[in-house]
C-alpha cells in the first residue's frame, strides 16, 4: 500500500506551537509520509532560528523556503529582485 503524502507549511513559532500535535501524529503514523516545509520566521536569525527547535523535537524537514526581505542568502536575493 502506498503512503499518504501529507505537506505542511510553518512559518512561525505561534503556529508550530499548535500544530505540534498534528504534526506529531501525522510523522508518527504508518500509512503516512509527512512533508515539512519550513519557511518565514523559522528561518531567520532574528526570530531564533526556530527551525532548530522544530529539527529537535524529531521531524524532518522536505524543504526550507526562504522568503523574508531582511534575508540576505542567495535564495532570498533573488526573490526579491523577482519582487521588484
Amino acid at each position: 500500500m502506498a503512503l499518504k503524502k501529507i505537506a505542511v507549511v510553518t512559518g512561525s513559532r505561534a503556529e508550530y506551537g499548535l500544530l505540534y500535535w498534528v504534526l506529531h501524529d501525522l510523522h508518527e503514523a504508518a500509512d503516512i509520509e509527512l512533508q515539512l516545509i519550513v519557511t518565514g520566521m523559522h528561518l531567520a536569525p532574528e526570530f531564533g532560528m526556530t527551525v532548530v527547535e522544530i529539527e529537535r523535537d524529531g521531524f524532518p524537514i522536505a524543504r526550507r523556503v526562504e522568503m523574508l526581505l531582511s534575508s540576505d542568502t542567495p535564495g532570498a536575493l533573488r526573490s526579491r529582485w523577482r519582487l521588484a
